[in-house]
């Protein structure tokens, strides 16, 4: 069998793979760690929502953190990702298949039914579920049912930081106690730190350069799941091309194969933040102006109108973003489409 050239570990860039070591998200995991730690003691946590976009570490952390609690604790753990198992049923099925040690017939069995099984597995032994791409679900009642189960604390993972104010009133009232936990793109250092580990898990030393992995670092756009799967892309060019080392050519041909992030970062705007966008897309306008046009434009489609804190609040995140540019102090502050 012929020896790696580039790649001695290909676990490594797949989505599922959980580093032994988590990188600049110390925060976000003593977070976690301190809301499941009840855990411990027998008591009831509170449960908990993840947010933030995509490449962030949310997931990543969630598992991490879960995997690490179960060395010590023997809770009962399913992970279900809403985006593919969307419906109710899939997903309570998925939650029980997880939860039990013996078959389930899917064929013939009802919601109700799934929940049985779970209410009686939790029975003397906490529950933990984590939900991804929660706000993906087409049936919210399935969310409600699993709250009302004591025995199980949730984790939800969203890509939108409002996607709970379009669920059910109900569902909101028994979250307002849980955990909200942003997760801040990644500065470009931070995911050049990740690179450099992947690099040392899942490639052959000596084939990429420090100055590769920042070229690839400076595409990703804060998102870590970009740069992994970049340097992915590249080794397994290299590889195909029979090289021992991933050049510069290999990289820069890799880098427009991995989708924009861009996308997902205006798919998770709430509609004010859309609104505030298409008036700057227009002309750049000062902090008073750009607030009366938001005001005025929320107005005529049936939104709420928003406070200065708000507002301000909405502004920064898409700074934040790279989405708009800011110049100025107070009123004064200029804001223009970047």
């Amino acid at each position: 069998m012929e020896e790696p050239k580039i790649i001695k570990n290909p676990e490594v860039f797949e989505e599922y793979f959980i580093p032994t070591r988590i990188l600049h998200r110390e925060d976000q995991l003593m977070g976690i760690r301190n809301d499941l730690k009840p855990l411990l003691s027998g008591k009831k946590p509170r449960n908990i929502v993840l947010y933030g976009y995509p490449g962030t570490g949310k997931t990543c952390i969630a598992k991490y953190v879960v995997d690490e609690l179960r060395k010590e604790f023997p809770a009962l753990y399913a992970y279900v990702n809403c985006w593919k198992e969307e419906s109710g049923f899939k997903i309570l099925y998925n939650i029980s298949k997880n939860f039990s040690s013996s078959f389930i017939q899917r064929k013939g069995i009802s919601k109700d039914e799934l929940l049985d099984i779970i209410e009686r597995k939790i029975q003397g032994i906490q529950g933990i579920v984590i939900l991804d791409e929660f706000d993906k679900l087409s049936d919210e009642r399935i969310l409600y049912d699993l709250l009302s189960l004591s025995g199980i604390t949730l984790i939800l993972i969203s890509n939108k930081p409002n996607a709970l104010q379009w669920f059910d009133p109900r569902i909101r009232s028994r979250l307002s106690s849980a955990d909200i936990i942003d997760f801040p793109l990644y500065k470009t250092e931070e995911i050049l730190d990740i690179l450099k580990d992947r690099r040392e898990w899942g490639l052959i030393p000596g084939t990429v350069t420090v100055s590769q992995l920042e070229r690839i670092a400076g595409a990703s756009e804060g998102d870590a799941r970009k740069g992994i799967e970049i340097l992915r892309i590249a080794s397994i060019e290299a590889e195909n091309r029979d090289l021992n080392k991933i050049t510069d050519d290999v990289i820069e041909k890799s880098i427009p194969k991995v989708p924009d992030t861009q996308k997902h970062k205006l798919d998770a705007l709430n509609p004010y933040q859309k609104l505030i966008l298409k008036v700057l897309n227009s002309k750049p306008m000062d902090s008073g102006n750009l607030f009366s046009e938001l005001q005025s434009l929320s107005e005529k489609q049936g939104l709420e109108r928003i406070v200065d804190r708000t507002f301000r609040k909405y502004m920064e995140r898409l700074v934040n973003l790279g989405l708009v540019r800011a110049s100025g102090k107070g009123r004064w502050r200029k804001y223009s489409k970047s």
